[in-house]
C-alpha cells in the first residue's frame, strides 16, 4: 500500500525548491563562498581592462594570447612606431664645432675688455700717443676747431680727427677713464666720484676744477677719431668718450654737488689696444710730476718705444702740435722738456746737438715693452 504522507523535505530539497530545478530552466546552485570569488574576479577584470587602455600592446597580446603570430608582431611594430623618437646620435665634428663656437665666443668677450695693469700705472693705445691727437700746446691758448684734418702722425698710422683741439689735460683725463674702465667689460657705466677724480688727477680742490672736469669730459664726448694703420687693417671710426653724465645738483652755498659721475667708453677701443700687444703702459706718478706739457707728450712718445730712435726736433714738434716760432726756440723747448724727463728718472740722459738731433736713452727701470 502506497503511503500517502509526505515526506518533509531535506535541505537539499528545499534550496531546489525555491531557487528552482536546473533542468527546468532554473540558474544553477550556488555553492557557499562563490559570492565573494565572482566579485574578486570583477574587481581583477575591471583592474585587467584598466591596464589595457594604458598599454595597447598588452590589449593585443591578450587578445591573440600569443605575441609571435602575426597579429602579435603588427602590434609590437605599431607600438614601435607610437614610441617617441630617439635624439639624434652625435655627428663627428661637433665636438669640434662647440670648441670654434666657444673660442669665438671667448675671443669677442676679450675684444670688449682692456687689459688689466697695476694701480699705479695707465696705459693707452699706441696710435693715440704718438700723434698730435693730444697736442702740447699750453692749455691757456685758445683751442682751434677741426673738422676731419688728418693730424701728424709719427709711422705707418693715420688719425684724422674732428671736434675741438685736445691736450696733455685731456689725455690725463682720458687715461684715469681707461684705468677705471680696465675693471670691467666695455661699454657698461663707469662710475666715480668726481672728487675722487680730481684727487687721482692731482688737482686743487674746489668747484672751479668740478668745472674743469666736467668741460673735458663733455670734449671727449664730442670727438670723432679715425685711425688708420696697417695692423688693424681698416679704419676704426670712434669718439674717445660715448656717454658722459653729471650731477645737476647745487647744494645750498651755490656749489655742484659732489655726486656719482657716470662715464660710457665705446667697445671698440679695446681693438687700438690689441689686446696689449700694441698699447703703452705709463708710469703715473712720473706724468704727474712733469710740469710742461712737451715733456708729458715726450714721456708717452718715447714710452711707445722699448728702444727709441734719433729723431730731430723738428720731428717732435711737429708729431707733438707744437707751434714755434724760430728753430732755436724748438731746440731750446725740447732741451727743457728732456732735462724734466731725466729729473723725474724717466731718462737716464738725453741730448740734443746744434744740428737738433735728439738723442736719448730710456731708465730700463721702466718696465714696458711696446709693439
Amino acid at each position: 500500500m502506497n503511503d500517502t504522507k509526505s515526506e518533509k523535505p531535506r535541505n537539499g530539497d528545499l534550496f531546489a525548491t525555491q531557487g528552482g530545478a536546473e533542468g527546468e530552466g532554473g540558474t544553477p546552485q550556488s555553492k557557499p563562498g562563490h559570492g565573494i570569488k565572482a566579485a574578486r574576479e570583477r574587481a581583477e577584470a575591471a583592474q585587467n581592462a584598466a591596464l589595457l587602455r594604458d598599454d595597447p600592446l598588452s590589449a593585443q597580446e591578450q587578445g591573440t594570447g600569443d605575441t609571435t603570430n602575426e597579429s602579435g608582431k603588427a602590434a609590437q611594430t605599431q607600438a614601435e612606431t607610437q614610441k617617441p623618437a630617439a635624439a639624434p646620435a652625435t655627428r663627428r665634428g661637433d665636438g669640434l664645432k662647440a670648441a670654434q663656437q666657444r673660442a669665438k665666443e671667448a675671443k669677442e668677450n676679450a675684444e670688449k675688455r682692456l687689459g688689466k695693469w697695476a694701480e699705479e700705472l695707465r696705459e693707452a693705445p699706441n696710435e693715440a700717443l704718438r700723434c698730435a691727437l693730444f697736442t702740447a700746446r699750453n692749455r691757456n691758448v685758445q683751442r682751434d676747431q677741426l673738422k676731419s684734418v688728418e693730424i701728424s702722425s709719427y709711422g705707418n698710422s693715420r688719425v684724422i680727427y674732428t671736434g675741438e683741439e685736445l691736450r696733455q689735460d685731456d689725455l690725463d683725463v682720458w687715461l684715469q677713464v681707461l684705468h677705471l674702465a680696465r675693471l670691467q667689460e666695455l661699454g657698461t657705466p663707469i662710475r666715480f666720484s668726481p672728487a675722487q677724480m680730481k684727487k687721482d688727477l692731482q688737482w686743487p680742490y674746489g668747484v672751479k676744477h668740478t668745472v674743469r672736469l666736467m668741460t673735458i669730459l663733455t670734449r671727449l664726448k664730442t670727438t670723432g677719431v679715425q685711425f688708420h694703420s696697417e695692423r688693424l687693417g681698416r679704419g676704426v671710426v670712434l669718439s674717445l668718450v660715448r656717454k658722459f653724465e653729471y650731477s645737476d645738483d647745487f647744494d645750498v652755498a651755490g656749489k655742484r654737488a659732489d655726486d656719482e659721475w657716470i662715464v660710457e667708453l665705446e667697445p671698440e677701443i679695446a681693438t687700438l689696444f690689441g689686446g696689449g700687444f700694441y698699447s703703452t703702459r705709463i708710469e703715473w706718478e712720473q706724468r704727474m710730476a712733469l710740469p710742461g706739457n712737451l715733456a708729458k707728450w715726450l714721456h708717452g712718445f718715447y714710452a711707445s718705444h722699448s728702444e727709441p730712435y734719433a729723431l730731430n726736433v723738428d720731428t717732435l714738434i711737429k708729431h707733438a702740435g707744437s707751434r714755434v716760432s724760430t728753430q732755436g726756440k724748438a731746440r731750446q723747448m725740447v732741451k727743457e722738456a728732456l732735462n724734466e724727463l731725466v729729473a723725474v728718472g724717466f731718462l737716464k740722459e738725453a741730448s740734443c746737438d746744434r744740428s737738433g738731433k735728439v738723442t736719448v736713452v730710456r731708465n730700463k727701470a721702466n718696465t714696458k715693452t711696446p709693439a
